[in-house]
């Protein structure tokens, strides 16, 4: 096969990758470049394409049009090559598998590419350590999954590609899990692409996020402009409570922007004594969240939602909301 190359600082480059099924397009086309040491996130709704898209950046299924390229040669997928998958690229699907009737430490020193020391750094890391010596009928789903997670990167792999991997899991192995991908990034410094279907979950640990819908690519770009520039509704939804920033708002607001599908989130919010540029607003409910309360309110037809530490007031009650910062936007 003739070796096809692309920019040499790149890692991974995915160019117009589309799939078709049953007639119906699951991704279409679709375009972006990772460069090594990075953390990506794509997020979306459920059969927005998320895992479709990992899978073919895996090798593991095959575009209907469009090219992968890690390293700078192209991925191929079954029928081109007969093993799917890369050498250089670790897949953790969500129906991650461990061989039955061995130990832990079995089970990782096959295909093991690191000295005892580093192993004993990624074991520690995944935070498998204390495993070791237990066969897998003897471990928990969470201990299973960071095990088979471990199993891949002792082969030292350049990209490692995770599907789902908060999924099924407890609130405490959710945790658990959490930690340990954010130290896989920290720590050995994986290049890394995470499916998520909690957005949310995201913004802490991405340098980059894709945001998909119907399979179109709609927005990507750091966390920061993500969550406070969303290009729609649909975005700004997934990274949690927003209120769009219409005529009313602008006008008590002071604010001067044409574009309508700015997005104001609630911690840009704050409840004050001073009228100027506030704006006058009925207490719909008000929510205990643990660090904040969540106060739902009203201006005429309009709905807002302040997170406030402070100035706690009652349902009923008229209030004055007005943007922390007002400059930003």
């Amino acid at each position: 096969m003739q070796q096809e190359t692309v920019h040499p600082h790149i890692l991974l480059q995915v160019d117009n990758i589309s799939k078709i099924e049953a007639h119906q397009p699951i991704l279409q086309p679709i375009s972006f470049q990772l460069p090594a040491q990075q953390k990506l996130a794509i997020v979306g709704e459920t059969g927005s394409g998320k895992s479709t898209l990992l899978k073919i950046i895996a090798g593991h299924i095959a575009p209907d049009s469009g090219k992968v390229y890690f390293n700078r040669e192209r991925v191929w997928s079954p029928p081109v090559t007969l093993l799917p998958g890369h050498p250089g690229i670790a897949y953790l699907s969500q129906h991650y598998e461990l061989r039955n009737n061995y130990k832990v430490h079995e089970l990782l020193s096959y295909q093991n590419e690191l000295s005892p020391e580093s192993a004993a750094q990624l074991y520690k890391v995944c935070q498998v350590d204390h495993l070791l010596q237990r066969k897998n009928d003897e471990l928990s789903g969470g201990e299973r999954q960071r095990i088979a997670l471990a199993k891949l990167l002792v082969g030292i792999p350049q990209l490692l590609l995770l599907d789902e991997p908060f999924s099924n899991l407890d609130i405490p192995h959710k945790q658990i899990i959490n930690a340990v991908v954010h130290a896989i990034s920290q720590q050995l410094k994986t290049t890394c692409i995470l499916v998520s279907h909690d957005p949310v979950d995201t913004l802490s640990w991405a340098d980059r996020i894709l945001v998909l819908k119907n399979g179109q690519l709609i927005q990507q770009g750091t966390p920061q402009e993500i969550y406070y520039h969303p290009v729609n509704a649909y975005v700004a939804g997934l990274f949690g409570a927003y209120t769009l920033l219409e005529d009313p708002f602008k006008a008590y607001w002071n604010i001067d922007i044409t574009s309508s599908t700015i997005c104001i989130r609630p911690e840009q919010l704050t409840i004050t004594d001073d009228h100027t540029n506030a704006m006058d607003c009925v207490v719909e409910k008000v929510l205990f969240c643990g660090s904040y309360w969540s106060v739902t309110a009203k201006h005429g037809d309009y709905t807002i939602v302040i997170h406030t530490q402070e100035n706690i007031p009652e349902p009923g009650s008229l209030i004055w909301v007005r943007l922390k910062n007002p400059g930003s936007f």
